[in-house]
């Protein structure tokens, strides 16, 4: 997977990297809490750029929970990245002082936040304070939120909105720990001062996942690539605006180091169905498309989940982003790989 993970991950960074000065990074300490997860790998690749700068960070430490993946193994060699396998939601967890740290440690997939509400929650809030505790006076900090908080709404989503779920929804450890998050960070910008944002992000998808992730795009390409056929568990007329994990790092990048606000929207601008985007990935892997009769519980997922990035183009300028159609086909590579497909 190592050819692949330079050429779909680590070398498309590069052009990000090499588009503006990051002289600001020579002799920084960098953190990145899941570091190994979808949008941490795209991270890692943004900051490995750095190092073969004159511009070079001090230290780059990347903490990850589950076993590393073997393709990561050759970049542990440089003595300036450290991988380090650990719970952050233990007790004992202390972390150093960092100038940059971005948060990205939570379960994204919701079969998993459900089964872990209390390690979701943590992460959320109780491992968040810490985290910000321990970011210098003249850094920068970025929390991963989830457009989820805007669960309830069917109109589209603004940063001046939030949702209406209550405390006992299916999906509340997740969506409501993200908002006591984003309570958190105010509070420290506010407070200390602290140059630290929070980011709604909305559906990325791209290369770089792991194998039986269970978030509908990658459930949809399991079933195409290994049974031939996508077997919907409903109708799919939830409303969805998928992002291509490159165009959200570029944004996400931009927000860390430049963003003047504290809330902003990460997400694409084509609003489409779930059935339509079962429907894209069967034409591309030539798979059977079943859609059943009768409509079955989804586990508490939002009628609509998409986003408003006005906000975000009003201060960055406006954003062309990779169409959903072209970031399939690079995500199929990848998981042709993940899935020994031929």
């Amino acid at each position: 997977m190592k050819n692949l993970f330079e050429k779909l991950i680590v070398n498309p960074t590069k052009k990000i990297y090499e588009n503006k000065n990051y002289k600001f990074l020579k002799n920084k300490t960098i953190l990145i809490t899941g570091s190994t997860g979808l949008i941490g790998q795209f991270f890692f690749s943004f900051f490995y750029h750095s190092l073969q700068s004159k511009f070079q960070p001090k230290r780059i430490d990347l903490i990850h929970k589950n076993k590393l993946a073997n393709y990561f193994k050759f970049y542990a060699k440089n003595k300036k990245i450290n991988f380090i396998k650990k719970d952050i939601t233990n007790k004992n967890f202390k972390p150093n002082n960092y100038d940059y740290i971005i948060h990205l440690s939570s379960y994204g997939q919701p079969l998993k936040f459900m089964k872990k509400p209390l390690e979701t929650f943590e992460l959320n809030t109780s491992v968040l304070k810490k985290l910000l505790e321990k970011t210098n006076k003249k850094g920068s900090f970025l929390f991963l939120s989830t457009s989820e908080v805007y669960s309830g709404i069917n109109k589209q989503n603004y940063e001046y909105k939030i949702g209406n779920t209550n405390t006992n929804h299916l999906r509340a450890c997740y969506i409501q720990s993200k908002l006591a998050g984003e309570t958190l960070i105010n509070i420290y910008k506010e407070k200390f001062k602290l140059n630290a944002k929070s980011v709604r992000l909305c559906l990325a998808y791209g290369p770089g996942n792991k194998i039986r992730d269970k978030r509908v795009l990658y459930q949809f390409i399991e079933k195409a690539l290994i049974k031939s056929k996508i077997n919907m568990l409903d109708s799919g007329l939830e409303k969805r605006s998928y992002i291509y994990i490159l165009d959200a790092i570029e944004m996400l990048i931009n927000i860390l180091f430049k963003g003047k606000g504290d809330i902003y929207n990460v997400g694409g601008k084509e609003i489409i169905n779930v059935h339509f985007l079962a429907k894209e990935i069967a034409k591309l892997t030539k798979a059977k498309l079943i859609i059943p009769p009768k409509k079955k519980s989804n586990m508490g997922a939002p009628k609509r989940a998409t986003v408003s990035i006005k906000k975000y183009e009003n201060e960055f300028g406006k954003k062309n982003l990779i169409k959903l159609k072209t970031g399939l086909k690079l995500t199929l590579e990848w998981q042709k790989k993940l899935y020994r497909y031929n």
